[in-house]
């Protein structure tokens, strides 16, 4: 006997599930467009339709789908401007450098000021004798963190090059002050001059507060970027 393949109509719904750390949407039996086959499914395969908006792209399975963005989009359909959530917000550090009457604080690293001279732009710098020292940002509001970005140290006036201490970098996030171990990425290193390192978070993990950490000593950040979308 023949299969006869009918079309059937549906609409996106507009709850979430997360399925293994990403935001997947569902479908009702509602508007939309598939081509299924001869009895009213269950779930939503071989759409037509593309729920992603400006110019993302979607990957479907079990009723379920997942948008990748185009540059400078993001969310559960790429409908929310990617913006730096770290800005003038909240940061502590694990010690502080002081040098020539200057204090090279956690601030320093979400101040909007990107230049990477250490002297002129300041950067904020652990104490030298300090090991696995760490930088903590609190964006004060939950996110789904989609990547990081750290500004490296760069030649100063007085032709210093450290850049390389910037290695061996862990970056995890947290939805509590004392519990801010999800893992996001890692940066190997060593840095280099001026280097902007762009740390992606691979599960999209879910957490208001955003941890830098180091197994060597001395931690210095000239701007850390966080960006992400609204849990």
């Amino acid at each position: 006997m023949a299969v006869g393949i009918l079309s059937y109509d549906f609409q996106i719904a507009d709850r979430c599930d997360e399925v293994a750390g990403s935001r997947r949407q569902l479908h009702n039996l509602f508007g939309g467009k598939c081509v299924l086959g001869d009895s009213p499914p269950t779930h939503m395969n071989q759409c037509l339709d593309n729920p992603c908006q400006n110019g993302g792209t979607f990957t479907q399975k079990d009723g379920c789908f997942t948008c990748s963005c185009t540059d400078g989009w993001t969310g559960a359909r790429c409908n929310e401007v990617v913006s730096n959530r770290a800005l003038n917000k909240p940061a502590k550090q694990s010690s502080t450098y002081t040098w020539s009457g200057v204090t090279y604080s956690s601030n320093l690293a979400v101040d909007g000021n990107n230049g990477t001279d250490f002297v002129v732009d300041k950067c904020s710098h652990t104490a030298t004798g300090e090991n696995s020292p760490w930088w903590r940002v609190d964006l004060q509001a939950v996110y789904f963190i989609k990547s990081v970005r750290i500004f490296n140290r760069g030649m100063d006036i007085y032709g210093i090059d450290t850049s390389d201490r910037l290695r061996d970098v862990t970056i995890t996030v947290g939805l509590t002050e004392s519990d801010v171990n999800t893992p996001c990425g890692v940066f190997a290193g060593p840095g280099t001059l001026s280097q902007v390192v762009d740390i992606d978070c691979s599960s999209v993990p879910k957490g208001r507060f955003v941890k830098i950490s180091k197994t060597t000593k001395i931690l210095t950040l000239c701007e850390v970027e966080v960006f992400g979308y609204s849990a």
